[in-house]
């Protein structure tokens, strides 16, 4: 190889070396850039789902739809997520499936009032979401209406005939002692079996008892029984997808009603305690500090028992508050 071919080889080589190296940098300056976009994308949507969150704790009964880029937001007991970054609360209340999926989130709000408000329940869900309701109660309807218009949901009288939709998640949710296996699922076998569930309710407005149920190999299987109290604990049921999730967000949301009841107690006390409060006033609220006393020790533990007992403590609670009006004594609350 003489001199001449030798330099014009090399410079060959040379150029292909740089040319890939400027190639390999921007490469990594896109691929960085890339991953710093998306960060500060999931960043915003999550810091949009905790303004969505600190509002809930002051606005009642209201519904809104939320427009953000397509993502998938986890939900698990007290965090929330989309991909790496993720937000840790304390007694957050927030009520949804665990996989929250589209460019549409719907919330709603209801508060939490036993008989007492302690607390707004927050519930967010996909429009991409179906939900199933089935039952021909007056209960069914209320609580069909009592879900936003613009969730994706159906109401049928008996157990429908379904088809699938292509939705990520299909919830079914059944009144008036229906039969979970008389739903045909076959249409949803390629759905993996966490995004196909059910609940079947036993009760009223004021209280009750729900069973969860999953897909599993194309069958219903039991995945175990729990309780509400009043409706919107029931619409927290509806929203979420695992006994697991519900139950940890009507634990905190017993935490909250612990904290307001002990502040309650206090007031009471001092209405009792008061020297010139007259004789009917005072049998009043010793009554009604029995029936507070029974529902802060309830909170302890969030199961059907303390349902029960918070109803029952709820119910003779507000009739003393009524009795407070009738004798035009200071109302309890």
């Amino acid at each position: 190889m003489n001199k001449k071919s030798f330099e014009i080889q090399f410079n060959w080589v040379f150029v292909l070396v740089v040319g890939a190296a400027i190639l390999l940098f921007f490469t990594a300056v896109l691929v960085k850039q890339k991953d710093v976009s998306e960060t500060t994308t999931k960043n915003t949507i999550l810091k949009s789902i905790e303004a969505i969150i600190e509002g809930s704790s002051v606005s009642t009964d209201t519904t809104n739809i939320v427009n953000m880029p397509n993502s998938n937001i986890e939900v698990s007991c007290g965090r929330v997520s989309l991909g790496k970054a993720s937000k840790q609360y304390q007694n957050l209340i927030l009520f949804a499936p665990s996989s929250v999926k589209g460019s549409k989130l719907i919330t709603q709000t209801r508060g939490f009032n036993i008989p007492y408000k302690s607390a707004n329940l927050l519930f967010m869900t996909s429009q991409q979401a179906r939900y199933i309701l089935t039952g021909n109660s007056d209960f069914a309807k209320e609580i069909n209406k009592s879900l936003p218009k613009d969730l994706g949901k159906e109401f049928h009288e008996s157990i429908p005939t379904t088809t699938n939709q292509n939705n990520y998640k299909v919830k079914f949710i059944l009144f008036d002692n229906l039969n979970v296996n008389s739903i045909d699922i076959s249409h949803f076998d390629k759905m993996p079996d966490l995004d196909v569930t059910a609940i079947k309710i036993n009760g009223d407005d004021e209280k009750g008892t729900i069973e969860f149920f999953q897909k599993d190999d194309g069958l219903w299987v039991s995945k175990g029984n729990s309780a509400y109290i009043g409706e919107a604990a029931l619409l927290g049921a509806i929203y979420s997808d695992t006994k697991e999730l519900f139950e940890c967000n009507m634990q905190n949301a017993y935490n909250r009603l612990e904290l307001v009841t002990d502040v309650l107690k206090d007031r009471t006390i001092k209405l009792r305690d008061d020297t010139t409060i007259r004789q009917e006033c005072i049998q009043i609220y010793n009554n009604a500090l029995a029936q507070i006393n029974r529902i802060e020790a309830a909170t302890s533990s969030f199961d059907t028992t303390s349902v029960n007992n918070i109803a029952s403590a709820s119910k003779d609670l507000s009739l003393q508050n009524k009795e407070a009006q009738k004798f035009s004594c200071p109302l309890i609350y």
